[in-house]
């Protein structure tokens, strides 16, 4: 029986459990990414990697290009390098702490755009403070990469802001985020034919040309004068590398959507209650999310199952299934608006934002971390030449060096039938010359020629659990190798 009789104090006091829990999450989050930000180390091992795109960025040098002994670049496209290299630029120094920073604001922007979208689709302001929490309360569930040295935290504010502009009219200024995000991660580009599709059947053949005007033109504009630019290697790295990778179907089929189901199961549980027992035909406005969350979590399936897809990739699928989840309470309160499922629903995402807390001592790197970096680097630093660390390549230029290629660059590249898998063999062939005055390598084996051509030499290596990513593979410096005939 619907009741709409309650008085106004019982409504406000009905959020209160939403509102306590998402405050509690975010000083969480707070206190989780404050003390990760300043770190002087890897928190996950691509992250150096990444901060090497940002170096050659603010030195002016291109970053398609063939691969050497100093550099190989990332499979991705070159927003992520460009914002922080060009920060560095501007006078800010380049390390770690602002390549975090720039992630930071970028998940920082999606949640404000989580809130902001569900109060254009009706829902109060503690919803939508609730939804914003939701997506920041699976910081876990996706590997801890809001506040790295990645691209996708920028991805995602991008993203989120373009599907934002689109649902409100404003075309042009969603077509250029569109554009922006596809320049961060080019899987981005498929949003735009949702987009398209909604544009044309909601408001018009001309809103959906408008569309095609600022976002499918700037993106082909942009690859083809990357492309061009770089003799080719741009559409090489970012599209025919990835061609030649295989492919992990059960990650796909299975992992991935049993990850983004569990992340946040109580929302999954009330968007199919709302989608199925109300059982009334969506709006233009939840038809516009439902869509795009269709293809948020099918591109988030996919990247997972790509050879190496970590749970980062789950980010656009866990910020759609947060909105679907307060977006379907909001509906459940306007069609039961009985004012004990007010407090039953704002029970549920209270719980579910208790459930999904977090050990900060599980995320945040301790002194012992940074003493036992120091140490490594100093070693390097008494190193005469070129030194080869692909597991740490930032930790040269740390040690006054030039950086080393990541090993994920090189083993992207290294699939026998891609088409730099000849180029790949610049590495192995320097070890085999021995051009570097030192290799740094994990537990991990490096193969390559290493053994035959490099001995192991004294190294303070980290004890304990020091110097160990908090994420991703956990790999850290162990052994230290210096040419045979030293």
């Amino acid at each position: 029986m619907v009741n709409n009789d309650r008085p106004r104090w019982f409504v406000h006091l009905a959020d209160v459990p939403i509102v306590a829990m998402s405050v509690g999450v975010l000083i969480l989050l707070v206190r989780t990414v404050l003390g990760r930000v300043n770190h002087e180390f890897d928190l996950e091992w691509m992250e150096g990697g990444m901060l090497l795109h940002a170096a050659r960025v603010a030195e002016g040098l291109p970053l398609y290009v063939t691969p050497s002994t100093e550099f190989i670049p990332f499979i991705y496209p070159p927003m992520y390098p460009w914002i922080v290299g060009g920060l560095s630029w501007l006078g800010l120094p380049l390390d770690y702490s602002l390549g975090r920073v720039v992630s930071v604001l970028g998940v920082a922007l999606a949640g404000l755009v989580l809130a902001l979208a569900v109060r254009k689709e009706g829902g109060g302001w503690p919803l939508a403070l609730g939804g914003a929490a939701l997506f920041w309360a699976t910081y876990p569930a996706c590997g801890a990469f809001f506040d790295l040295v990645r691209n996708d935290g920028v991805l995602l504010g991008f993203l989120a802001a373009s599907l934002l502009a689109v649902r409100c009219g404003a075309v042009r200024i969603g077509g250029l985020l569109l554009t922006a995000a596809f320049l961060t991660k080019h899987t981005a580009a498929l949003y735009g034919l949702c987009s398209l599709w909604w544009l044309n059947h909601h408001l018009g053949r001309r809103s959906a040309l408008s569309f095609v005007c600022w976002s499918v033109l700037p993106a082909l504009i942009a690859t083809v004068w990357l492309t061009v630019g770089s003799g080719g290697l741009f559409w090489t790295y970012v599209i025919d590398v990835p061609a030649a990778h295989p492919f992990v179907a059960e990650r796909f089929f299975w992992t991935a959507p049993k990850e983004l189901v569990m992340a946040l199961p109580w929302m999954v549980g009330a968007t199919l209650l709302a989608r199925f027992v109300l059982g009334r035909s969506l709006d233009r406005g939840h038809r516009f999310w439902f869509v795009h969350g269709a293809m948020a979590v099918f591109l988030s399936a996919l990247m997972r199952g790509h050879h190496g897809g970590y749970t980062n990739v789950l980010m656009p699928g866990l910020w759609i299934v947060a909105l679907w989840g307060v977006l379907a309470i909001h509906r459940i309160r306007v069609h039961w608006s009985n004012g004990w499922i007010r407090v039953a629903t704002a029970c549920l995402i209270g719980w579910q934002l208790w459930a999904a807390q977090w050990s900060l001592a599980r995320y945040v790197p301790t002194e012992a971390d940074t003493e036992a970096g120091h140490a490594v680097v100093e070693q390097l630093r008494s190193i005469d030449g070129p030194v080869l660390a692909p597991w740490q390549p930032w930790m040269p230029v740390q040690a006054g060096k030039g950086g080393s290629i990541a090993l994920i660059a090189l083993w992207d590249i290294d699939h026998k039938g891609g088409p730099l898998y000849e180029e790949a063999q610049v590495i192995a062939e320097a070890i085999g010359d021995q051009h570097f005055a030192a290799v740094l390598t994990a537990k991990a084996s490096l193969k390559r020629g290493l053994k035959q051509n490099y001995k192991v030499t004294r190294m303070k290596r980290p004890r304990g659990s020091a110097l160990y990513p908090k994420t991703g593979w956990k790999v850290r410096p162990h052994t230290l190798w210096v040419p045979k005939n030293d």
